[in-house]
């Protein structure tokens, strides 16, 4: 008895040369591209909640990187 439709070991290389074709594409866009690319699909701001925000945080500049002050040098820098 065979298990699923399509699943034989043609039809999965296919499936992997397809998605391995996909990666490509998706690697030589831009996060804005790929932003615009999700609003194409989906429509504006609507699904992939987490890619979007992934997105963004990759076009914003990175932040300053601060310090963190210990326990002991903050009750120093109190007295």
């Amino acid at each position: 008895m065979a298990r699923g439709i399509n699943r034989g070991r043609q039809r999965r290389a296919e499936l992997q040369e397809r998605a391995k074709v996909l990666a490509e594409e998706r690697a030589t866009r831009t996060p804005k591209q790929q932003l615009a690319l999700l609003d194409a699909r989906l429509g504006e701001g609507m699904g992939a909640r987490k890619e979007r925000a992934k997105l963004i945080a990759e076009m914003l500049p990175p932040l300053p990187e601060t310090k963190k002050e210990t326990k002991k040098a903050a009750k120093k820098k109190k007295k």
